[in-house]
């Protein structure tokens, strides 16, 4: 298929993905794919103060030691220091939908999002500073394909060349959507189109690891996960890959999959669940050798998961349900919450209160006053 081709097939599955992994309304979407034009001046603006960004769609919260800090559209970065109770926004020095943040440790934190911007803060979210934006992607990708054509010139190579030019001719369109810290050094972010970065130094520098992922037909990633010294990516059409090695390279699992992963969520010390599109839910207790489908009663797609303090599992949906596990994974009770938002992203704070991002902002779930749902075994 020629290139041109396959990057629109893949344009519009994004735009699909999208709109059901992270909540994305029609005109945010429009944002991310259409092009240069836009993003050039978004990802170079900081974020405008606003008295409703905490009503805002934000997409994912994270826990800095005490603090909590989300992220989400318009480059809205959140903090709360009271469980989730109140909110105070912070400059951000990008204007573009964040996607995904998380904290190694209680200072060192990573924000990634559309026009494939890498944000980065020290002081536990407090301030924040751009390392990576997509036009500095592209030009790392192109520079990668280049000297893999030039070490070995092959059909594959050229393939990977052309793909990388037509990158950067696109301009920074491209998301990243997920990512992974080893350490305050290390660390990995995935994307859209296959795009895979790797950094050793915290984020002042960063090279492309493509090459490393068994993703021929570059299917757009949307996360990562450890799981007892392993880590496993999922992503579009199904796609489930396993490092053995830390991250030196990403093999295909066969997977019990056709349609797109969004999510991963280790329940133990062996066991994995991937989630995604129609509510499909996976369990692996051999690291990804082989699955087993969890039942849900219901098709909504499933958007994230978490680990709670008690070590109970929660996954949740796009038609604001939550789904409790306490058997590792293996059956989830579902509860429908009594204000229903489209829920994008949750976490543990650091008491053990369960706060969730939404369309509608971030809430702590105790306030939202969730009632068990009618034949709610799943």
């Amino acid at each position: 298929m020629p290139i041109r081709a396959h990057r629109f097939l893949q344009w519009r599955n994004l735009r699909r993905a999208t709109l059901f992994a992270l909540g994305l309304n029609a005109c945010v979407i429009g944002q991310a794919a259409s092009g240069a034009e836009v993003n050039t001046q978004l990802f170079q603006q900081p974020s405008l103060p606003s008295a409703l960004a905490s009503q805002s769609l934000m997409l994912d919260v994270a826990l800095a030691g005490q603090r909590l800090v989300a992220v989400g559209e318009r480059g809205f970065i959140l903090l709360s220091e009271d469980e989730g109770q109140s909110w105070r926004q912070v400059s951000s020095p990008v204007s573009v939908t964040l996607t995904r943040v998380v904290f190694p440790s209680a200072t060192q934190g990573w924000a990634v999002g559309h026009a494939g911007v890498v944000l980065h803060s020290a002081d536990g979210g407090l301030s924040w500073n751009k390392q990576l934006d997509g036009e500095q992607a592209a030009r790392l990708e192109l520079e990668a394909a280049q000297q893999a054509y030039n070490a070995q010139p092959s059909e594959q190579s050229q393939q990977q060349l052309d793909a990388a030019q037509l990158l950067l001719q696109e301009g920074p369109d491209k998301p990243f959507l997920a990512v992974h810290f080893f350490d305050d050094r290390r660390g990995l972010i995935l994307g859209a189109y296959g795009l895979a970065f790797e950094t050793r130094d915290g984020g002042a520098s960063w090279q492309s690891i493509r090459d490393r992922l068994d993703n021929p037909s570059a299917m757009h990633l949307y996360d990562i996960h450890a799981l007892a010294g392993e880590l496993f990516i999922a992503g579009e059409q199904g796609l489930l890959l396993r490092s053995v090695d830390h991250g030196l390279r990403f093999a295909a699992l066969d997977s019990p999959a056709n349609g797109t992963l969004f999510g991963l969520l280790a329940t133990d010390a062996q066991g994995l669940l991937a989630f995604g599109l129609r509510g499909k839910t996976y369990l692996s207790e051999d690291h990804g050798d082989s699955w087993r489908v969890v039942p849900n009663s219901l098709p909504m797609t499933l958007t994230a998961g978490a680990r709670l303090a008690d070590g109970s599992l929660m996954l949740v949906d796009e038609s604001g349900r939550t789904l409790l596990s306490r058997d590792h994974g293996h059956s989830f009770v579902a509860s429908t919450l009594a204000k229903p938002a489209y829920l994008t992203g949750l976490t543990s704070s650091a008491t053990g209160q369960v706060i969730v991002a939404s369309s509608h902002g971030l809430a702590r779930l105790a306030d939202l006053s969730t009632q068990r749902s009618p034949g709610s075994e799943q």
